[in-house]
């Protein structure tokens, strides 16, 4: 039975992938690419191209497929009661395999595999500031200095904070170097601020011609409200990408506790998104996307 997931009209054919060499299997397989080597083109009126980049991690961090792992599909389709309707079987199979590989790519953001995995430490990211990525936590402990209560000539002494500053020469968190051992290219590209919750385009359910029309009209309606490119702030304007009405569900508000039918049945469709703006080249300027705001999802 085939997979239920997007075909090469869905949005999920901009979601670019690399192959590599799985480890210890030998194998090909496929990954997605680096964020950084990504770049879409949508062609604008006038000769003008809109080149379309991320950064920040929002590549892997917000845009979403389904598995593509029919043996997962397949696991799941053989737990649901046999007889009835085959097709809806699957679909629902497809169904569960998609939650677990979203909730799967939630926990790979939380704290437990992102904060750093080397012995002793286990601080986060962003106390890892040190030269080489050191760990530049300090913390005290109340003790007797040198660890004796009394001094050479016996009296006693008291207690004070004895500073002891984190061996960790450089950040290692567990997702890293999972995906070291397995052999895959991009050492983390979920690097940055952990997260119990995210919202995520699923890209499945969004045409790609839709995809491509949303983001093309909400630029111009933001360029046009600023009166051009000179005004575009440089941290980003804010950015709604709206899908539409036919496309209700392919936004999904997801925590740890998620069931994807019901976030699916919630109906979300559009999103504000930051983008930053490089007009150097007026004939093929380039907007980043750098930030999702699930605040403003609607």
């Amino acid at each position: 039975m085939p997979l239920k997931i997007g075909d090469a009209d869905s949005s999920r054919s901009l979601v670019s992938h690399i192959k590599y060499t799985s480890v210890p299997s030998g194998l090909s397989s496929d990954t997605r690419a680096d964020e950084s080597t990504v770049q879409w083109s949508i062609a604008v009126s006038g000769g003008v191209t809109y080149l379309i980049k991320f950064s920040s991690n929002f590549y892997k961090k917000h845009l979403h497929t389904s598995t593509k792992k029919l043996a997962n599909v397949q696991a799941e389709y053989d737990k649901l009661p046999s007889g009835g309707d085959d097709d809806a079987r699957w679909a629902a199979a497809q169904l569960a395999a998609d939650q677990t590989k979203f909730l799967k790519q939630l926990g790979h953001r939380s704290r437990g595999e992102q904060d750093c995995g080397v012995a002793g430490c286990g601080h986060s990211i962003g106390e890892h500031t040190g030269p080489g990525r050191a760990c530049a936590k300090v913390t005290q402990k109340l003790e007797f200095p040198g660890g004796k209560a009394v001094d050479d000539s016996g009296k006693k002494v008291k207690k004070a904070f004895v500073n002891y500053a984190c061996a960790c020469t450089g950040y290692a968190p567990p997702y890293a170097t999972a995906r070291g051992l397995a052999g895959k290219p991009t050492a983390n590209p979920l690097e940055g601020a952990t997260a119990k919750m995210n919202d995520l385009i699923w890209m499945d359910k969004i045409p790609r011609a839709t995809f491509e029309k949303v983001l093309q009209d909400s630029i111009k309606k933001r360029w046009t409200e600023l009166g051009g490119a000179g005004a575009w702030n440089a941290d980003g304007e804010h950015i709604k990408w709206d899908f539409g009405a036919a496309n209700r569900g392919c936004i999904i508000k997801i925590n740890e506790s998620t069931k994807l039918a019901d976030a699916f049945a919630a109906g979300h469709s559009a999103v504000e998104v930051t983008m930053k703006l490089d007009n150097t080249d007026v004939t093929k300027p380039i907007f980043t996307a750098c930030h999702l705001d699930g605040k403003k999802t609607t």
